[in-house]
């Protein structure tokens, strides 16, 4: 029995094993329960966390390339939204021009002005030595089509990561 009161300090665990009184870990500092070969180490090199970081390296490096071609989707998706709008934009000024050739004034003016037809009960006369009024349509047919050619702005980067954002959301 007197061994029990000599040692107070120490209790036993279930295990049988001694456990350190809590008098010793209070008083005892930081750096005592560092090993002795470390103590002057500043950074300790734990495995675990150096393979966690060669995990997170590998994953970072397998997410380039899809999101190098998610990029390039995205750049081939607004170029091609852009070049329907144009589209549609020719298409709806084609129309408007085939209401208007539609006409019976327009198929009039059209007869007087390239076959010199005129209705009946009128007369024609030709006054020569005045300038011809040149060809408005074929003017007005190629310079719709360098306008309708304009470049789309390429993305920032900023844009691409926010568009990113955005579609992860969704």
């Amino acid at each position: 029995m007197a061994s029990r009161s000599a040692a107070p300090s120490r209790r036993t665990s279930r295990t049988g094993r001694a456990a350190p009184s809590v008098a010793a870990g209070a008083g005892g500092s930081a750096g005592a329960a560092r090993a002795p070969g470390r103590a002057g180490s500043p950074v300790e090199l734990r495995p675990l966390r150096l393979a966690a970081l060669a995990l997170l390296l590998i994953a970072a490096a397998l997410y380039v390339s899809p999101l190098r071609a998610f990029f390039a989707q995205q750049d081939s998706y607004t170029r091609q939204v852009a070049s329907l709008k144009q589209a549609q934009l020719r298409n709806s000024t084609l129309r408007a021009q085939i209401a208007t050739m539609r006409t019976r004034d327009y198929i009039t003016r059209q007869a007087r002005e390239q076959y010199q037809l005129v209705p009946s009960g009128l007369q024609a006369f030709v006054v020569k030595g005045l300038p011809t009024g040149g060809s408005a349509g074929a003017q007005d047919a190629t310079g719709s089509g360098g306008a309708a050619r304009a470049a789309t702005p390429v993305p920032s980067l900023l844009a691409r990561l926010s568009d990113l954002w955005h579609t992860i959301r969704q």
